[in-house]
């Protein structure tokens, strides 16, 4: 049986694990240090306890966690994985920017680990994505990746080294999700000075699809502003130098900061943001 270990069972760590599972695979994670909600979590998608040892005796590693411990948790098992005897597939599958991903792949290598760059795009397996999101796995062993596709994965090889990958999610988030907060940020602008009602008149007759995408994408977003922050940082550093992106997604990613504070605090942003799309989801009901 194959045994896939999952870095941390997150929300998209979690349910991609029980897709796994469900497929066949043993999965298995170290939870005693996790919080009850990612143990329950874990339990319902029949991801396994083990103890951070036992990840090294795993096929292959998963890991999937917030970009910014992408490299500490490397450093974490780097010890454990230099003294094991077996060494698994290590699979960098986090939103971390090419020179990063060169930085995670140093530490694993190090320890004779094999290791893959890898990039997920789209949202968890569940009700909102029943398909689940697509895996994009670069370097010299995303070859043997493949056989995840019977685990359930939507699988693809790209060929091309490590980088490649990462490059791709970091293009793709800066697209997709640069879209959101940025349209995001000109909204409430527009909303501050008395042009919500404008602006919302004008998008209907000559933005309208892009104004249907912000509905939805907005009210998803908000919760995570805080995750997607460190996200646009490591977009800012992608071919830094070549244009002037670098500013534009550190600006992105304060955007980020300050939506996740107006979260937690007086929620001016939010409400602005909420009546601006009030009248479409009046329509819609």
């Amino acid at each position: 049986m194959t045994t896939i270990a999952i870095a941390a069972p997150g929300a998209m760590g979690a349910a991609i694990g029980g897709v796994l599972a469900q497929h066949g695979a043993r999965v298995i994670a170290p939870l005693s240090q996790r919080s009850a909600q990612s143990q329950q979590r874990a339990q319902q998608a029949n991801i396994a306890n083990c103890s951070a040892e036992a990840i090294c005796e795993a096929d292959i590693i998963l890991s999937i966690l917030p970009p910014e411990s992408a490299l500490s948790w490397a450093q974490q098992i780097a010890p454990l994985l230099q003294a094991a005897a077996h060494k698994p597939l290590y699979v960098d599958c986090n939103a971390i920017s090419p020179e990063t991903l060169k930085q995670v792949a140093q530490v694993i290598e190090s320890t004779g680990t094999p290791f893959a760059d890898a990039a997920i795009i789209g949202l968890p397996p569940g009700e909102q994505n029943p398909s689940g999101p697509r895996f994009w796995f670069a370097g010299p062993h995303a070859g043997k990746l493949a056989q995840l596709s019977d685990f359930g994965l939507r699988v693809r090889v790209m060929n091309a080294e490590n980088g490649a990958a990462s490059a791709l999610k970091m293009a793709y988030a800066g697209i997709n999700k640069g879209i959101t907060l940025l349209t995001s940020a000109m909204l409430i602008n527009a909303s501050r000075v008395g042009a919500a009602d404008a602006l919302r008149e004008e998008m209907q007759e000559s933005q309208q699809a892009l104004l249907q995408r912000m509905a939805k994408a907005t009210p998803d977003m908000l919760p995570k502003a805080w995750r997607w922050a460190a996200e646009m940082d490591e977009i800012a550093t992608l071919n830094q130098g070549e244009l002037a992106t670098e500013q534009l997604y550190r600006a992105l990613g304060e955007i980020c900061r300050q939506l996740a504070d107006d979260q937690q605090h007086d929620q001016q942003f939010s409400a602005l943001l909420a009546a601006f799309f009030q009248p479409e989801a009046d329509k819609a009901g």
